[in-house]
């Protein structure tokens, strides 16, 4: 099927295209034109809006009601993906919060079957925690965290290994939790390994990059701070410029001076716009159960009762809009950060960005920067 979007202002690579058409031809990009398209051919006329790739987001935890740890199926997978398309997300990552071995197998066999059976925009499974530091597990439930055994290593590694043409896995973990040839061997087999709720040293972070560990996970929260003579996590993090690093850009996890200051360090290639959503985001509720404990919603943050932040209300959308306002950031830096970086990230090279042969995934956004259509493969959605 042939089908054509005109008169839009094309997000590229290589900067805003105005007043120009994309060509789609069974699912791919097949020309980006300022020429006339071919009359026989069905268009949508944008109306100068603006054309991007359509967002990818790494650390999802929930959405529209769901959370993936309370039911680690191919429903629930279906319903946060279904809430965040509306706001443009095209392709994520189900984010498992620290659970026990027979919950993160139950997560990996639905995240695996969600897309067997076509669930839209799945592309494979974060596992955040449980082998992480109990000084920075922040909302994770303390009665799950521990250390990483023989039987995970062998698990996790053959999953990836047996799956990876068919989706990513990514792991959380704290470095100075195990001996870091673990994070060599879980590297090799194909696991994206993050490091993140941490209390490493630099020194320890900076052998866990050298052993494999390719990105951090919500920079500088949950995380050993930065200080005059102790960079520990967050030193690491903007000191590795080709280290990968997510973060959460809704105005309450981080100042937005540290937005500016990490994007000057790490710039649009290497960071990331992730939302570390909850069920709240896309439903009209004001609390939900994590893990034993009621979270609330209180003046644009989800905490618990003691004011611990317990992920976020944030959508794609919202997060591409703060950071070109909050971090001084051009619109083409903040589709990079929210699409082709990540991609490169999970190591896809077939999307994230508008260009001849990739795959079309968009996102129309108004001048509000709203989104108005979602498309997968060159199909609305």
């Amino acid at each position: 099927m042939r089908f054509a979007f005109t008169h839009g202002q094309i997000v590229t690579p290589e900067g805003i295209l105005p007043d120009h058409s994309v060509l789609i031809e069974e699912g791919l990009i097949k020309t980006i034109t300022k020429e006339p398209i071919d009359p026989q051919i069905s268009c949508l006329d944008l109306k100068n809006q603006l054309l991007l790739p359509g967002f990818i987001d790494i650390q999802v935890n929930g959405g529209g009601g769901c959370l993936l740890n309370d039911n680690p199926s191919v429903e629930t997978i279906a319903v946060i993906a279904a809430a965040h398309r509306h706001f443009g997300t095209t392709g994520l990552l189900p984010t498992l919060v620290s659970e026990d071995l027979n919950v993160i197998k139950k997560a990996l066999s639905a995240t695996k079957e969600a897309i067997k059976t076509g669930i839209q925009g799945i592309l494979g499974l974060h596992i955040e925690g449980p082998f992480i530091a109990m000084k920075r597990r922040g909302i994770h439930a303390q009665s799950k965290i521990r250390s990483i055994a023989e039987e995970d290593i062998h698990f996790l590694c053959k999953a990836a290994v047996e799956n990876k043409k068919l989706f990513k896995i990514m792991l959380t973990l704290a470095p100075e939790t195990m001996p870091l040839s673990i994070i060599e061997r879980l590297s090799q087999a194909g696991i994206l390994v993050s490091i993140g709720h941490s209390d490493s040293d630099y020194e320890t972070a900076q052998k866990a990059i050298e052993k494999g560990a390719r990105g951090f996970t919500h920079l500088f929260n949950a995380m050993s701070q930065n200080t005059g003579r102790a960079p520990s996590m967050v030193g690491a993090a903007l000191d590795n410029e080709g280290v990968y690093a997510g973060i959460i850009v809704d105005g309450q996890h981080v100042h937005p001076a540290n937005i500016r200051i990490a994007f000057k360090a790490k710039g649009a290639d290497r960071l990331m716009l992730v939302t570390d959503a909850m069920p709240l985001t896309g439903w009209d509720r004001d609390s939900f159960m994590l893990q034993g404990q009621m979270i609330y919603r209180d003046q644009g943050r989800i905490t618990d009762e003691n004011g611990v932040l317990a992920g976020s209300l944030l959508d794609m959308s919202t997060a591409f809009a703060n950071m070109i306002k909050m971090g001084h950031v051009s619109i083409e830096e903040a589709s990079r950060m929210a699409s082709s970086t990540p991609a490169q990230f999970l190591k896809l090279d077939d999307r994230g960005v508008i260009a001849i042969g990739k795959r079309a995934d968009f996102v129309v956004l108004d001048t509000y920067f709203k989104p108005q259509s979602v498309w997968i493969a060159g199909k609305a959605v």
